[in-house]
């Protein structure tokens, strides 16, 4: 008999074929089988509800502009929607093998218990965040099917995507490290809780966090941001840093138990997780460096020169003896405005001093009013800034003088397509500069004159307690009985080119204090 040579055996696999491939497969099925039966499938309708109440229909509230629309959303809005429906559903399903007394038949499968958990998680946190993206595509599909003006930022909803991510995740350690039935509920609260305390919060430091309010923030976000200048992506950048490192950190401890897997494969998972770690430090090293800028917040290790310069544009130009120039963007709103703004414009046309121009500039600060206005330059010109965005949908000034409005208009659309509400809202200010860059305030005579513009203008005098001159004190009026009250009504009374001639001859001796008020006509 003969022998038969037994087949040679093969050589050792290649490192990248240690790995068994039942692993790969068993963790494929087992995502799909979480994405089909996920806690967090269940919670989507009510996260689509709360961003549908929340985000969706105050977003839409506001001015048909990218930079309006999306201002709600680069405050967090849908990161606050959301978040709480992720860390809650991460967390119960974090806890769910203990809580149902099978940790130890799913501790002997052959796929690590690092690799289980990974893909439990990557099933809440992809329901989470496609139902976070579906939203967020929605509300850009309808801002631009309604033809907004500029260009949509995209930075803030990457932003969201990764806050998102670090949530589930967070939700997900919680779980599986406090496995009861009441951590998910008390996750959830406590994650509304403290994206609510941010809102209330200023600092430095709370910067790192994705929702930011208005109010109380040290930079919220600019009403008019990418249209001036470009928008900085400093802050996204660092926010980024910060909660992807959270979200890495988190998943990396699920991997360091005994229970997950060999001694080398907990030894990447503690890598991983310390990876994590400094990522995190570094943001909050880099926030602890940055700057809050008229354009935003400037973090010097990741700034770009380049984001400092202004956007090219042609501006747009109305009005009859002075030209108001606005940004493109802004252009449906330029009859308004020459409307509100075209009874003072022709009292001081062609006045020595009386500006050439109203220029838009960007807005000088996150919390500046409705309407700011300062006049510079030879010749002299206006610059006025706009807040076209949140605070407008929020107004709540008097109603103009003889209109039957309530105190809490409308809209942000509304107020600002409304000539009667510009007027109140942008006329005051821009009334107090240019006078008081053209007569002065020094003495009654100035002030008398300043009146009697007013009146003629149609300013409502009781407005101009909120409006300020360039060094920021407020505009002197003669009170009502004194005799500069008396030659402001005189003034006021006068036709219009009486008023203009008598100013064109006498405006550089009533700017000098040359003027009584006896020789006031």
């Amino acid at each position: 008999m003969s022998a038969v040579p037994a087949p040679a055996r093969g050589g050792r696999r290649p490192l990248g074929r240690r790995i068994p491939d039942v692993w790969t497969r068993a963790g494929g099925r087992l995502l799909r089988l979480e994405l089909r039966r996920n806690t967090m499938m269940w919670m989507v309708p009510l996260a689509l509800l709360a961003f549908w109440l929340d985000t969706y229909r105050s977003s839409m509230a506001l001015s048909p502009l990218w930079s309006s629309r999306t201002l709600i959303l680069r405050q967090g809005a849908a990161v606050d929607d959301f978040a709480p429906f992720a860390v809650g559903a991460a967390a119960w399903v974090g806890g769910r093998d203990r809580r149902r007394g099978i940790v130890e038949q799913v501790d002997i499968t052959a796929l690590p218990r690092w690799a289980g958990r990974a893909a439990t998680w990557a099933a809440t946190a992809g329901w989470a965040l496609g139902a976070y993206l579906a939203c967020v595509g929605f509300l850009y599909g309808a801002i631009a099917w309604q033809g907004a003006a500029g260009s949509p930022p995209w930075w803030p909803v990457v932003v969201g995507a990764v806050a998102l991510v670090a949530c589930s995740s967070l939700g997900f350690a919680l779980g599986v490290l406090v496995p009861s039935r009441f951590t998910a509920p008390l996750a959830a609260v406590a994650t509304a809780l403290v994206l609510r305390q941010t809102l209330r919060s200023g600092g430095r430091y709370v910067l790192l966090s994705p929702v930011a309010s208005p109010a109380y923030s040290l930079a919220p976000p600019k009403p008019d941001a990418g249209v001036f200048y470009p928008y900085l992506p400093d802050l996204s950048l660092t926010q980024l840093l910060f909660l992807g490192g959270l979200a890495v950190a988190a998943l990396g401890a699920l991997g360091v138990q005994a229970v997950c897997g060999a001694a080398g494969l907990r030894r990447l998972a503690a890598a991983v997780t310390a990876v994590g770690l400094a990522s995190c430090g570094t943001a909050v090293a880099l926030i602890g460096t940055a700057r809050v800028e008229a354009n935003g917040v400037v973090v010097p290790a990741l700034h770009d020169a380049a984001d400092d310069r202004p956007l090219t544009y042609t501006p747009v130009c109305g009005g009859r003896r002075i030209r108001i120039c606005l940004h493109p963007v802004y252009q449906a709103y330029l009859p308004t405005l020459t409307a509100a703004l075209d009874p003072l414009l022709r009292e001081v046309a062609g006045l020595p001093g009386a500006p050439v121009r109203v220029d838009q500039v960007a807005l000088s600060g996150a919390r500046a009013p409705l309407a700011g206005a300062d006049v510079g330059g030879d010749p002299p010109v206006a610059h006025l800034a706009l807040d076209i965005g949140y605070d407008g949908a929020m107004w709540m000034g008097p109603s103009p003088a003889g209109q039957a409005l309530p105190r809490r208009c409308c809209t942000s659309e509304q107020m600002w397509t409304s000539v009667p509400y510009v007027t109140a809202e942008v006329l005051p200010p821009v009334a107090g500069a240019i006078l008081d860059r053209l007569v002065g305030h020094a003495d009654p005579a100035q002030q008398a004159v300043v009146e009697g513009l007013l009146r003629a203008s149609g300013v409502p005098l009781d407005s101009m307690a909120s409006a300020a001159r360039i060094d920021g004190s407020p505009i002197g009026l003669p009170q009502p009985g004194t005799p500069a009250h008396a030659a402001g009504e005189r003034c006021a009374a006068l036709s219009a080119n009486a008023r203009h001639a008598w100013l064109t001859a006498h405006l550089a001796d009533l700017r000098g204090g040359r003027v009584t008020l006896e020789q006031l006509p």
